[in-house]
């Protein structure tokens, strides 16, 4: 048998392993979840297969010398695995009982199996998470040895082991859970949405929408990557698919190649923060704050879209100083080819049935799973003469799916870890006593130094674990000193995404940068600039939680207005340009206004808007000035 025959069978068992995985969710989905050991370890070790699977495809195209033998070790772990989920299950009624023991033999499999997802873990997303589940697992067992603080009795290997893998308190605790159901079933919809047309569709309409104004191309980037979130909920995969398009265009016409990466990395960020589908923690969050998902995503409207407020805004005085003209109107698509039904329907109208049935307050599985079932029919019903082609496609979109879930299963069995070990040490509890002393009861400051740890742990982390971690140990200490729980889940959430925009270690903008062929550090900092808004709202929720829809309706629009004033205020610093380009003075006031907006109080709206109207009349004046003609 030839290596390429071996190949391609190995690829046909892949793909077929991705639609059965796929169709698992599915299936549970509309006929109810299974027990919940059963029903996650089979999410968990159907993933980590699925990768095994897809890295010996990867070395077999690459032709690797040690190939045989990494092949040999795969081949044994993906059999460990099949092993280990086979005795779980035959073993759940054992488990079950009150009575129940664990063996020599538990614990072996226990942490043999944990071994193996840190393992996959590190080949999927790299050291850092995994690093940090074996300090918390190591923090666990060697309690009894650690000073001051952050002393504890220690935790047995024997109590470990069956927290970890025979409980629903460690790998299949409840954020495997909700990646089991909700998360699953999401990227399934994302994966057949953009699989039947749905990036083109949402590119084309982008263009068409922003296209022929300044900085078109940098607004069209911006607009796509918005509507690209709200089906793909990765930052990752919002850079890679949306700028693989939007980054050549910009350079094309003109812009430079920083500018190009750092709208590309900002407005992608931006995705995971755009209802209906806000990425895996926001599912999370939901669950953790114990409110429906679907009241999660109305409270995050108003925030997301003054982000992209800010984002346009600033793309749009940039632009104007600089002088980014628009797409050019020959490459910008018709409405009617836009909207044309065969092309329309499939992509739109299962969007629509998504929010419609938010909005009638189903769970978020069954609003997805029947948008999902309109994406399939009318896509096979709108080309009668294609469906045997086209059933083609949406099994291949369910095998993308499938693949698309692995980075995200890897990280949320790793975060389990970890969240299961600062359970059984406490160790939660202590960071939020030293917030809560190095805040001293103060807002701001305790704000800060949640922003600052969710920051720091950003930097290494992807979104979700950096948000597990960081709302296990820093939420409390928000909520400690009187502030909303969603506006403290909220501002963890925003920090944990848009640290991978900041710098030194930002991997969205790494991303980005790569694209646009660019100096990465150059690319941070436009991108940091463009995200202003992204770094102040997080505050306004601590001020007033009115902006997460808390509130009267009068406080609520009274909040959103001010905070408006205030973007477009702090954009403009940001930038330095309104009518022409800002002196420092100018800059000052902008940026004062916009910040001093950030607080709900009477008295600092009514210093923000004044210093705000003080720099729109300088810039007028100036601008006037500039341009009145010479007398004859």
């Amino acid at each position: 048998m030839t290596d390429k025959t071996t190949s391609s069978k190995l690829h046909f068992l892949i793909q077929c392993f991705g639609v059965l995985y796929a169709g698992f969710h599915i299936y549970t989905g509309i006929f109810g979840m299974f027990q919940s050991l059963i029903q996650r370890s089979l999410h968990v070790g159907g993933a980590l297969i699925l990768f095994l699977l897809l890295a010996m495809e990867k070395r077999q195209r690459a032709e690797q010398k040690n190939g045989s033998l990494l092949a040999v070790i795969d081949i044994g772990m993906i059999s460990f695995i099949l092993f280990s989920i086979v005795y779980l299950i035959s073993s759940y009624n054992r488990i079950m009982d009150p009575l129940y023991e664990i063996t020599n033999l538990d614990v072996v499999i226990s942490f043999l199996f944990t071994a193996v997802v840190l393992l996959v873990t590190k080949r999927v997303m790299g050291w850092a998470i995994p690093i940090l589940a074996l300090l918390f697992i190591t923090y666990a067992f060697f309690g009894p040895y650690f000073p001051g603080i952050w002393k504890h009795n220690g935790v047995g290997s024997q109590y470990i082991a069956e927290i970890l893998f025979f409980s629903d308190r460690g790998l299949w605790g409840l954020v495997t859970g909700i990646s089991a159901s909700m998360i699953a079933v999401f990227m399934i919809f994302g994966g057949i949405l953009f699989s039947t047309g749905g990036g083109k569709a949402f590119m084309d309409l982008a263009c068409w929408v922003a296209g022929p104004t300044y900085g078109g191309a940098a607004k069209l980037a911006t607009v796509a990557s918005g509507l690209f979130g709200m089906i793909s909920g990765s930052a990752a995969a919002n850079v890679a698919t949306t700028g693989v398009f939007t980054i050549p265009l910009m350079k094309r016409l003109g812009y430079a190649s920083e500018f190009a990466g750092g709208v590309e990395s900002s407005a992608s960020s931006g995705g995971q923060i755009m209802p209906p589908i806000m990425g895996a923690a926001a599912f999370i969050m939901a669950e953790t704050l114990g409110m429906s998902y679907n009241k999660l995503a109305l409270a995050a409207i108003i925030p997301s879209l003054l982000f992209y407020f800010g984002v346009l805004v600033s793309i749009h005085f940039e632009a104007k100083k600089i002088g980014y003209r628009g797409v050019p109107r020959e490459e910008i698509p018709h409405i009617k080819d836009i909207l044309y039904y065969k092309n329309s329907m499939p992509i739109f109208a299962p969007i629509f049935v998504l929010i419609y049935y938010f909005a009638l307050g189903y769970t978020p599985v069954s609003c997805a799973l029947r948008a999902l079932a309109v994406a399939v029919i009318l896509f096979l019903i709108s080309a009668p003469k294609e469906f045997r082609s086209r059933v083609v496609i949406l099994l291949n979109g369910l095998a993308d799916a499938s693949k698309d879930m692995l980075s995200v299963v890897a990280l949320i069995a790793c975060a389990q870890i970890i969240l299961s070990m600062i359970g059984l040490t406490g160790v939660g509890i202590k960071f939020t006593n030293i917030i809560v002393a190095l805040g001293r009861n103060n807002i701001v400051l305790s704000g800060l130094c949640a922003m600052a740890g969710t920051m720091i742990l950003g930097m290494g982390l992807p979104t979700v674990a950096a948000y597990l971690v960081a709302s296990a140990v820093m939420a409390p200490a928000l909520i400690k000193i009187g502030v909303a729980p969603i506006a403290a889940h909220f501002l963890i959430f925003y920090y944990s995404i848009f640290a991978g925009i900041t710098p030194p270690v930002c991997g969205t903008v790494y991303i980005g940068a790569a694209l646009a062929e660019a100096n990465w550090l150059k690319t941070a900092w436009v991108a940091i600039r463009l995200s202003v808004g992204a770094y102040v709202v997080p505050f306004m929720f601590l001020f007033s939680p009115a902006l997460l829809l808390v509130g009267t309706w009068q406080e609520i629009v009274r909040v959103s207005i001010t905070s408006l004033v205030g973007i477009f205020s702090i954009s403009i610093g940001g930038m330095g340009f309104f009518k022409t380009r800002t002196n420092v003075l100018e800059r000052i006031l902008f940026v004062v206004g916009g910040l001093a907006l950030v607080d709900p109080g009477f008295m600092t709206d009514i210093i923000g808007i004044g210093c705000f109207l003080l720099g729109i009349v300088s810039q007028l004046y100036r601008h006037r000035k500039t341009n009145t003609p010479l007398p004859a």
